[in-house]
C-alpha cells in the first residue's frame, strides 16, 4: 500500500498538472473568445483551487485530499462539457483515466471509471446534436467498450507496477540485510555495529556500555566435532544471547567466536549484570548433532558517560583487553 507521504506528493503533481491545463484552456478561451469567456467561471475556479492547496500545502489527510482532487478534476471537465459541448473537450473528459492512474490505487481508478461512463453517457445522449452529430446511437457501445479497455490496461498497469516495486522492496531488504549483518548468525556486522554507535553520540544518549566476548576453547570445538557444529554453536550463542538483550541493545559478530555488544542509558551496575546473565545462559549444555557441548564465555566490558568524546574502536580495545586479562587470569566467569 502506497504511503501519506507519496500520496501528498502525487496530489502536488495531479494539482500543478490541472493547473496548468486551466491555464492553457483559460489562454485560448481568451484568444478565441475574449475576456468575457473566462468570467464569472473564474472565480469559482480559484475558490476551489485555493481550497485544495490549501488541503495539499496542510497535508490535511492525504488520502482524502487524494479523492478530492479526483473529483474536482471530474466537476472541471463536466464544466468544459456543458459549458462548450465541443468533440475537444468530450476528448479531455477520458484525460481523468490516465490522471487518476498517477495514484497507483485501484478504488481511484475505478471511481475515474465510474464517473467517466456517467459523463460518457451524458454527452452521448444529452449532447448528442453538437458533439457527435453524424453518429448514430447504436454506436454508443464502442464508446463504452473503449472505456473498459483504457480502465483494464490501467488496472493491469498499476497491478504490474506495484508487483514491481514490492520486488524492489524486498531485494533491497535482503541486500541491506546482507550489507548489515552477519550471514551465518544473522547478528550485525561490524558495518552496522558503526551505523548503530554513530546514532547513540548524535542522539546524546547519557551513557554507552559495551561487552566484547569469545568463546572459551572454540578452537578446540571446532577441532573436535568439525566446522559444521562449530557453526551451529555460534547460532545458538546468538539465539542466547539476544534473548537477554533489549530492543535498544544490538549483538555484533566481529569475527569467527568473538562478538560486541553495544547498548546505552544504562549504568555500571547493569552492565554487570548482563554480563553475568550472559554467562548463565551460554554455559547452559548445547545438544548439536547429538552432541551435548558445553560452553563459556571469556566477557570484558567498556563504559562511557562521555558520549560526546567516545570513540568505538577504543572502546572494543579497552574491551578486548580487559577480556584477554580475564582469561591469562583464567577468571572465566568473572566480570572485568
Amino acid at each position: 500500500m502506497i504511503g501519506n507521504e507519496l500520496i501528498h506528493r502525487r496530489n502536488v503533481h495531479l494539482f500543478i498538472l490541472m493547473g496548468c491545463f486551466y491555464l492553457i484552456q483559460v489562454m485560448i478561451n481568451v484568444f478565441i473568445e475574449g475576456l468575457a469567456s473566462v468570467f464569472p467561471p473564474i472565480f469559482l475556479f480559484i475558490i476551489v483551487g485555493l481550497l485544495l492547496l490549501t488541503m495539499i500545502l496542510r497535508k490535511v489527510n492525504p488520502r482524502a485530499t487524494m479523492y478530492a482532487m479526483v473529483s474536482c478534476t471530474y466537476v472541471y471537465f463536466s464544466f468544459l462539457l456543458t459549458d462548450s459541448p465541443y468533440l475537444v473537450n468530450y476528448l479531455f473528459m477520458w484525460l481523468g483515466l490516465p490522471l487518476s492512474a498517477i495514484y497507483q490505487n485501484y478504488r481511484v481508478v475505478l471511481l475515474a471509471f465510474t464517473v467517466s461512463m456517467i459523463l460518457n453517457y451524458y454527452s452521448f445522449f444529452y449532447l448528442h446534436q453538437q458533439i457527435f452529430p453524424n453518429v448514430v446511437r447504436g454506436d454508443f457501445v464502442y464508446l463504452v467498450l473503449f472505456g473498459v479497455f483504457v480502465t483494464a490496461f490501467l488496472l493491469t498497469f498499476i497491478h504490474m507496477t506495484l508487483r514491481l516495486w514490492q520486488d524492489v522492496r524486498e531485494t533491497n531488504e535482503k541486500l541491506q540485510e546482507l550489507a548489515y549483518h552477519d550471514p551465518l548468525t544473522g547478528a550485525a556486522n561490524r558495518i552496522l555495529l558503526k551505523k548503530d554507535f554513530a546514532e547513540r553520540k548524535n542522539r546524546k544518549v547519557d551513557s554507552i556500555g559495551l561487552l566484547f566476548f569469545d568463546m572459551n576453547d572454540f578452537k578446540y570445538i571446532n577441532d573436535t566435532y568439525g566446522h559444521d557444529v562449530g557453526d551451529q554453536l555460534l547460532e545458538k550463542v546468538v539465539s542466547r544471547v539476544s534473548r537477554e538483550l533489549q530492543n535498544s541493545d544490538i549483538l555484533c559478530r566481529l569475527d569467527g567466536d568473538e562478538f560486541v555488544i553495544l547498548l546505552s542509558n544504562r549504568d555500571k551496575n547493569e552492565l554487570d549484570g548482563l554480563s553475568a546473565q550472559i554467562q548463565s545462559v551460554l554455559e547452559d549444555p548445547m545438544n548439536i548433532n547429538l552432541h551435548m557441548i558445553q560452553v563459556s564465555a571469556s566477557i570484558g566490558t567498556a563504559y562511557t558517560t562521555e558520549v560526546s568524546n567516545s570513540d568505538l574502536e577504543e572502546m572494543i580495545k579497552v574491551a578486548d583487553e580487559n577480556m584477554y586479562d580475564m582469561k591469562r587470569r583464567g577468571t572465566r566467569g568473572q566480570i572485568l
